[in-house]
């Protein structure tokens, strides 16, 4: 008989965002042939059995930070350990550097060292001096540009006026504008004033980062998009308070995408006070009050997909609080933390999850069907999920290079056990079966699609 599968996962549950069905899924090459119930095992070179385990198409992690602790190589290892298949990375074009020559960098890099199919994000940080640069940057797949509302002592804030500017190319080249979305210079005024009163910065961290200059910041970013006819995408929210303004936008028909993050669904500045400089990041972590508001702005469908924001620094907690840089591990926690927080509490249906982490991204940067679902003519980037599976989390079961994670001795229900890059197995049996520089560099194409 014909051979028609290389692999043959069977008896599994496929889920999609529409829902959850029983079926095989026969992969040829790097491709999905066929998914449907009862494909003959005779047919294949092997069978994978899924019994009581889901079957998902791979997370797509678009927001991650080859930058710090983990590269391009252990980044893209660590996020596949997590279910993670495709990373979209921030090309941080520094003040002095050119953007091109920094985003040919990062797919050269890319190409040697990556594990996982990736794409790029221009960043700007200097956009005075980088904004005409955007236009080359289509030539070479990027498409979407993030730029910095905040950090104006570092230098790193794009005002009004060059967003405008940057808004107005991006969107006459057919691209999409993201923010990092606090007000710069309020926040600089408040963490001044604090520091002349000589209070304590962790335990004011949250009170100078106020949610009313987050929401201010998604407002004014929100409008100067309305006036440019900019598609624009809002990272990391994190405040019940910005959510106001992205839900009037969406109802008025205006191309504005938000994400957020699994420690903004998870924690509270509880966990900062408790962990102080490993649990530091921008925008800070917020209240009880929030964190529930954020996962209301899920089940409505405000929110439109989950990214981690993984940026692991070298920290420590008796590391004085105020040097201490932002950021935390996240990209292999975070689908196995959000499913044990949404789906085993009650809070989301696993088909949501699957539109929030692979199919909503794939859609919004181009990249569906080719990747993102589990359908004829896809890249077979394939997770199965053990949802019975009980594990904790501890630092040394992780794979970034980070010391520590934020999650220590949270035990979760349900990991993913398998997973499979363009039909080759790339993760069994917790043991890595691909090589550094087999991930595909893939070009980005904003196509204003609803959600």
């Amino acid at each position: 008989m014909k051979q028609k599968y290389d692999i043959l996962i069977q008896k599994g549950l496929v889920v999609s965002g529409a829902g959850i069905r029983k079926a095989d899924v026969g992969i040829k090459g790097e491709k999905i042939v066929r998914v449907g119930p009862g494909l003959k095992k005779e047919e294949a070179g092997r069978i994978i059995d899924a019994t009581g385990k889901y079957v998902l198409p791979g997370v797509i992690d678009v927001h991650v930070h080859p930058v710090y602790e983990d590269d391009m190589g252990g980044l893209s290892l660590t996020a596949a350990y997590g279910g993670v298949t495709t990373l979209i990375h921030f090309a941080y074009a520094k003040p002095g550097m050119k953007l091109i020559d920094t985003i040919k960098q990062y797919q050269e890099d890319g190409s040697k060292r990556s594990y996982l199919d990736f794409a790029i994000h221009g960043t700007l940080f200097d956009p005075a001096n980088q904004i005409e640069e955007i236009p080359a940057a289509f030539e070479f797949g990027v498409t979407s540009f993030k730029m910095f509302m905040a950090y104006a002592k570092l230098k790193w804030m794009t005002d009004d006026y060059h967003l405008a500017k940057a808004m107005d190319l991006i969107a006459e080249c057919g691209g999409m504008a993201m923010v990092h979305a606090e007000n710069g210079m309020v926040t600089d005024y408040f963490e001044d004033r604090s520091l002349k009163r000589g209070e304590d910065q962790k335990k004011v961290f949250l009170k100078t980062r106020p949610d009313y200059i987050e929401a201010e910041a998604i407002f004014r970013a929100i409008s100067i998009a309305a006036v440019t006819h900019c598609p624009l995408y809002v990272v990391h929210l994190s405040t019940a308070r910005g959510i106001l303004p992205i839900q009037q936008a969406k109802a008025e028909g205006q191309m504005v995408y938000v994400e957020t993050c699994p420690q903004y669904l998870t924690m509270t500045d509880a966990k900062l006070q408790k962990l102080g400089p490993l649990a530091k990041i921008g925008p800070p972590l917020r209240t009880e009050r929030d964190r529930l508001a954020l996962w209301k702005a899920i089940q409505k469908g405000i929110i439109d997909t989950v990214a981690s924001d993984h940026a692991p620094k070298a920290k420590k907690m008796e590391d004085p609080f105020f040097e201490a840089p932002y950021g935390s591990p996240q990209t292999e926690t975070m689908f196995t933390v959000i499913y044990d927080e949404g789906v085993n509490k009650g809070r989301v249906k696993l088909s949501k999850l699957v539109r929030l982490f692979s199919e909503n991204p794939a859609k919004i940067f181009g990249l569906y069907p080719k990747k993102g679902t589990i359908q004829k003519g896809s890249d077979a980037d394939i997770v199965i999920f053990d949802p019975k599976q009980v594990h904790t989390i501890h630092h040394q079961t992780q794979h970034s290079r980070a010391p520590y994670t934020l999650y220590e001795g949270r035990r979760c229900k349900g990991k993913p056990v398998l997973l499979m890059q363009r039909g080759k197995v790339l993760i069994e049996d917790d043991e890595i079966k691909g090589k550094p520089g087999e991930g595909m560099f893939l070009p980005t194409k904003i196509t204003g699609v609803k959600l």
